[in-house]
Order: C-alpha cells, then structure tokens, then sequence
C-alpha cells in the first residue's frame, strides 16, 4: 500500500505540471480584475442604495399638502443625486408635473413597475430610473446618470470600464476600449443582468503572446453590470520537466525506502514463520533464509531450544546472544529517514528558490483595488453623517426630542451600521437613544463631521453628529463589525491607519491604535501625503504587492486624514511558479504523511507484538516454560506466538500433552490423537465372539419375561 500511495503521488506531481504546463494569461491577473471590477460595483452599489433609500423616505414622509411641482423640486435639489423628475399617469404616461432634465419615457418598459429601479442607456449615457407609484393612479419617476468613481487604468494594457444595461447595451465610461466597437456585443455577450462576477480570456488570432481579459460583475439588483477590458500578456506555465524529475526522484527514494522495510519486517518475520511451523510439527529445514534482525534471531533461539533441534548448538546459540543485530524498530526508523528525505530536500528546494517577480499589471490592480476599498469605506461613513443630518433636521422641528426614540430605532433597525444613535441637549445629556450604551468620551467639536475617539482605548471609536441652530446633538457610533465586514470583503489583509500610523481597523484583527509596521508603514506614509502608492518589492529587495490609498472621498471623511492599505498575500497569487510552489509543497506533505501513517500503523501493529514476543521467547530461553503464551492475534506474529506456543508446551509437559505426538501434524482442522494398537482376531473367533454376546442377550431377556 505504502509504495501504491507514492506511486499515485508521483504521477499526480508529474501531472500536476503538465496540466499547467500551457501558455496563457497569468491566472492571478484574471483574479485581480474579477476582484477589482466587483469592488467598483460594489462602491457603485452602495451609492445607489443610499440614493435610492434616501428617495423612498423623501416619499415615505411627505405631506399630504405640497404640491406636486414643490415636492419635485425638492426630490431633484441641486442635481446632484437625482437630476430629473416626473410625476405621471400610471396608464397613460402623461405627465402631470416635471423638474430638472426630462425623464426618456420611450426608453421605459410599457407597464411601469410599482418600485424599481430601471437601468437604460440614453444618448448622453448610462441612467438609473427609480419608479415609485404615489397611489392607484400616479407614479413618480426620478433619474440619474450612472458613474463609475476614477480608478488608477493601466494605459499600456489599453484598459478600459464599461458599463452595460439589461438591453446589451455597453458604454465605455473611463479608459479605452481595447477591441473595435463592432466587436463588443460578442465581447460582452451574456454578460448583461449576470448574476455573479466573472473573469476569463479571449484569444485574438491577430495578437501575438497577447489575449484579451474581459471582467465583470453585477450591481447589486439594478440589473446593470459594469465589465472591464484589459490587453494582458502571455507567461509560460510551469515546467512539465521539472514535475517529471520531481516524479522520477520520488520514486527513486521510495524503492530504497520499500526494500529497507521489507528486509527490517516483511522478509524476518515471513522466514521466522516458516521455521516456526517446521519446529511446532517437528520437522527440520534444510534450507534456512537470514532473519537479520534481532527479534527474529532471540525468537528462532527459544523454537531451537525447545524443539531440541540438532542444527542449534549450545555454542552458536551462545554466541547469537551476543552479536549484535538491528532491531526491527531501528530497521523501520532507517526507511522512514530515506522515505523522508525527498519531501525534507523538496520543502527546502522550494522555499530556498527566489520568489516570482509581480506583472506589473498586478500592481495597478493593487493600486486600483486601494482605491475602491478607500471609496468604499468613505461612502459608508457619508451615509451616516447623512442619517445622522437627516435625523437633527427632524430634531430641529421636535417640540421635544424625546419624541424621536421611534425614529431613532428605525434608523437602527433599518440601516445596521450603527452601534448606538441618540440625541444630546445643549449641557451634554442624552435625552433619547436607540441602541447600546454610548461609548463616546470626547467632547463635540464643531457643527458637523465624522470624528474618531481616541479616549476609548478598549476599540476605535468612529462617529458622525451634527449640532442643530436650537443646541440639540445627534450622534451616531458606527458599529465596528459594520465596518470590519467592508474591509474584509476585499482580497487581501486591509488596515486603515490614522495620520499617526495607529492601526484603526484590520481585516484579520487587530489591536486597537497599535503602530503600524514593516513596508506597509512605509507605503502607508506615502499615501497620507495625496494620491495611491504601489510597491511591489519592499525595501531590502523582497517581492511585495502594497497598495496604499488616502481616504479623502466624499470631501467630508477628508479632514479624519486616514490611510488605507491593502497587502497581498504573495503564496495565495496564482502565479506560473507560485503554482508549482504550492504543487510541490502539497505533494511533499501528502507524500510525509503517508510514510508517517504507514510507518506508525507498521510500528503498531507489527513491531511492538513482535517486541513482545520476543520479550517472551528471551524467557523461554532462559529456561523458564511454565507461564504460557497467549497469541490474542490473527495475523503472522498470532501464528509465531502459537508455534512458540505449541514448542513451550512440549518442552514443559512432554509427548503425553499432546496425546504422546511429539508434534501437531497435518492440516489446522486435524485432530492429533494416538490410538492404542489393536491386535487382529481370526475370523472363527469373531463369529464365536458375536454368537456368544448374542445368545446371552437373548437368555437374559428370558429370564426378564418369566
């Protein structure tokens, strides 16, 4: 079994880098721009969501008395959420009051939904269309463009964003497009209203040692998709050549390995069991194989002694007792030493070679990826500070604050990004809450922002408030897990440091304002000072891939003066020679734990009972038959211990314990009995004999009857 297992192991190491052995696009490419396009959806979906949330409880809380046209005006503000509006007639369409840019009514289904949102691509781009009905016979309809935030594009692989809407419909919304537009609907074809983000390449007969990488994934539930086109460069895979001679020295130090057990175990204990059942039925071998190893020699000592057997003299049995021979658990620990030194010499190959350089366009993704986490992270702290606003607006109209509790619990309950949300009065007092206890030791400094705690040492304390003109404060402490959640949903350890280089957040934990170390410090430094900084080496040289973005969108996180980081894993990049890395390491492994098991199940089940047993044949050899042997096993030492057995009983009792055989005979169903000899009779004496028992039968029942 054990030489099955590592030649199974072989062949998969050997096609292991065969299968991988094509040329084609790096695979840790094809990850990162699936990785990064769903983060620009996410960061697109996020704001949607917000705006969308925002309309619905615009509606939700209007008054009865405002006209249609001031309540449109309203909805469409400054322009820069929602930049048109209509109010019309479910059925006919027919508008009954309009603000801002018109609504494309032709590009809208014929039925018009109670609430969605409706992506369509219009002539000056891509738009959102939210549909709300008003009641039975009205609908309001509120549009905006759709955009996508700046993102750091690779100009030398022509990358280029698109986003596409349920019709098919695609629109390159930064960078440029690396195919002729003739060419996109194939493209993108099957990528509108998908499901779940993708990735995979194109191979374009024109270009040479280049393909084509097309990513995408959906937002949210809008049904539009944002897909990104990106020129990358053809790397050779691993070396089919390098598995095989991986393959060939496996097996080169397993056949060494399998005879070593073999000659230690297998070979002594199977000529032991022949001798043993020649001296139980009291034969003699001719021929006599080595047993070389210990056990084997002190349990052949004992059969030899008690089966007085003539090719056993006093003085070689003599001097058996003292050569030394190795021990069958010596023999067993010599083929586990060889069987270990190919995945000792292929652990330390591997993670003595050089690591893989990082593509550069890794890198950019690093950086791009940085900056979308940055985004991200930005617009969840925007949207608090606007609940929060939106909920001290409410405060300054409240005869009393203490009226708002209902509102505080639905904001809780609804938007879950924060820990605790309540109200002060002007002398710091809360007077409602809605959630945990607050944790908020700073003093208020300012009218408005979003601040963090330093005075909270136990875990970083972030919050949005606003004081309104009449001294009431609202409050909200985002929850931290909210946040966390965000950070690790991005590929990657994530940190955000404040301007102090103090760790605020971690996606693999952390504790609270503790320095940030090592060559993310340094990128992070970087970034504090404007713009996104990728490194991939670190100072001494070492391959790295480190992103570093400043957090400073919206315009109201900028004065936090954050810094995010994001650093890969280099052993999780599915490189061409990462991949034969991680092959080589996992084959080294599997092939360690199968010599492992096989010699600790050899050790178990074989070398102790056999230790055992010729624990107990030192005993018989030092004259002491009287305890018996107990073979409690079904296996070849089972057989030795009952041939060793068999000799004890006959060395202590005689011929007459087994019924005056010397020894057993025959098959294991045999009985050995010896009968007594019987002398033969004449045949006018067995006649004479019957007769006679006869007729006095027949004269005793005579007498019975009378």
């Amino acid at each position: 079994m054990y030489l099955w297992a590592v030649m199974t192991l072989a062949a998969a190491i050997v096609l292991g880098f065969a299968v991988n052995n094509q040329r084609g696009v790096v695979p840790a490419v094809v990850d990162s721009q699936r990785d990064n396009v769903s983060k620009v959806a996410a960061s697109m979906r996020l704001s949607i969501n917000h705006y969308v949330e925002d309309l619905d409880q615009r509606i939700a809380a209007r008054s009865p008395s405002t006209p249609d046209a001031d309540f449109l005006k309203q909805v469409v503000g400054d322009g820069t959420e929602w930049n048109g509006a209509a109010i019309v007639e479910t059925a006919s369409r027919r508008p009954l009051a309009t603000a801002g840019t018109g609504v494309p009514m032709e590009l809208l289904p014929p039925t018009l939904p109670p609430k969605d949102t409706i992506p369509i691509t219009t002539p000056n781009g891509p738009a959102l269309v939210r549909s709300i009905a008003l009641d039975g016979s009205r609908t309001l309809l509120a549009t905006q463009p759709l955009d996508i935030d700046e993102l750091r594009l690779n100009p030398s692989a022509r990358q280029g964003i698109f986003l596409i809407t349920p019709d098919g419909k695609s629109t390159l919304m930064q960078g440029v497009s690396a195919v002729p537009d003739v060419h996109l609907p194939v493209v993108f074809r099957g990528l509108a209203q998908s499901q779940s983000a993708e990735g995979h390449p194109i191979r374009v007969t024109e270009w040479v040692n280049k393909q084509l990488v097309v990513s995408s994934a959906p937002v949210g539930d809008t049904g539009a998709t944002v897909a990104t086109l990106i020129v990358a460069d053809e790397a050779g895979g691993t070396s089919a050549v390098h598995g095989f001679l991986l393959g060939l020295t496996l097996l080169a130090l397993t056949v060494p390995s399998f005879l070593l057990m073999r000659l230690a175990l297998v070979s002594p204990v199977r000529s032991l069991l022949k001798r043993a059942k020649a001296n139980a039925c009291g034969e003699v071998l001719t021929k006599r194989h080595p047993l070389r190893v210990s056990e084997a020699h002190r349990i052949a000592r004992a059969l030899a002694l008690t089966s007085a057997d003539p090719s056993a003299a006093t003085a070689r049995r003599k001097r058996w007792r003292w050569r030394w021979r190795p021990t069958v658990t010596q023999g067993l620990a010599l083929a586990t030493v060889v069987a270990l030194l190919w995945p000792a010499a292929a652990v330390a190959y591997t993670l003595g070679a050089a690591e893989p350089p990082i593509p550069n366009q890794l890198v950019r993704d690093e950086e791009s990826r940085a900056e979308a986490a940055s985004n991200v992270m930005g617009k969840a702290l925007n949207n608090g500070l606007q609940t929060v606003t939106r909920i001290s607006q409410a405060a300054e109209t409240a005869p009393d604050p203490a009226q708002l509790a209902p509102l505080l619990k639905q904001e809780m309950a609804s938007k879950q990004r924060f820990r605790s949300l309540y109200l002060m009065d002007p002398s710091g007092s809360v007077v409602s809450s809605a959630g945990r206890e607050p944790l908020r030791k700073e003093p208020l400094r300012g009218e408005t922002g979003i601040e963090l705690d330093g005075e909270t040492a136990r875990l970083p304390l972030v919050y949005a408030f606003r004081v309104a003109p009449n001294g009431v404060a609202t409050v909200g402490e985002f929850d931290i897990d909210y946040l966390l959640g965000m950070l690790r949903a991005v590929d990657g350890q994530v940190r955000v440091v404040d301007e102090d280089l103090r760790t605020v957040f971690d996606s693999n934990g952390f504790r609270a304002f503790q320095q940030l170390e090592g060559t993310a410090r340094v990128a992070a430094a970087e970034a504090l000072k404007g713009g996104t900084v990728g490194m991939a080496k670190t100072p001494d040289g070492r391959p790295a891939l480190i992103a570093a973005a400043g957090l400073n969108k919206p315009n109201t996180v900028a004065p936090l003066k954050w810094s995010l980081v994001v650093e890969q894993d280099l052993a999780g990049l599915r490189l061409p020679q990462s991949d034969g890395r991680r092959w080589t390491l996992l084959v080294a492994g599997a092939a360690a734990g199968v010599v492992v098991l096989t010699q600790v199940w050899q050790y178990f089940v074989f070398a102790r009972p056999l230790r055992r047993l010729a624990t107990e044949a030192d005993r018989i050899s030092d004259g002491k038959v009287e305890e018996p042997i107990s073979p409690q096993r079904h296996d070849d030492i089972g057989a030795l211990a009952m041939c060793l057995e068999v000799c004890r009983q006959v060395r202590h009792t005689g011929s007459s314990r087994l019924g005056g055989a010397s020894r057993l005979r025959g098959t294991e169903d045999d009985r050995t009995v010896v009968l007594p000899q019987v002398p033969p009779l004449a045949e006018a004496q067995r006649t004479t004999l019957w007769y006679g028992d006869h007729a006095d039968s027949r004269g005793d029942n005579r007498d019975e009857r009378s």
